[in-house]
């Protein structure tokens, strides 16, 4: 299990698959920080660049929640995937996600409109309106 803290890098893919089960997939970047003594300020490191695929009710989440530029903390299985393109053989990280959230430590506005679950069940009944 890994946790990586990046940003979004292109627009969401998703799809339906067999027997109605949902997959989206984008990729991230994740860019190490770090503090340089000798000139006292935080200077960039290494970009590491991420594959992220989510299933099923993430899938449904990430479609209509992210966007390209989103700061993202995303947790998961990491894989290292090999193929060969242009007869020269290479490799790629991936993540499959488990947990995908807004970087709120990051984020500029959450927008007006807030998210809700929807209620079911016995959260349904019909209330008394109190006026």
């Amino acid at each position: 299990m890994i946790t990586v803290v990046g940003t979004v890098t292109g627009d969401i893919t998703y799809r339906h698959g067999e027997e109605g089960k949902t997959s989206a997939f984008f990729r991230m970047a994740s860019t190490e920080r770090r503090y340089n003594t000798s000139l006292g300020d935080w200077e960039d490191g290494e970009t590491i660049w991420l594959g992220v695929s989510c299933w099923r009710k993430l899938a449904d989440s990430v479609k209509t929640t992210l966007s390209k530029g989103d700061p993202v903390i995303v947790q998961g299985k990491l894989r290292m995937r090999y193929y060969e393109k242009d007869d020269v053989k290479r490799s790629s990280l991936s993540l499959d996600a488990l947990h995908v959230g807004l970087d709120l430590s990051r984020v500029q506005s959450l927008g007006s409109t807030p998210v809700v679950e929807p209620r079911v069940g016995e959260d349904l009944v019909e209330e008394a309106i109190p006026f």
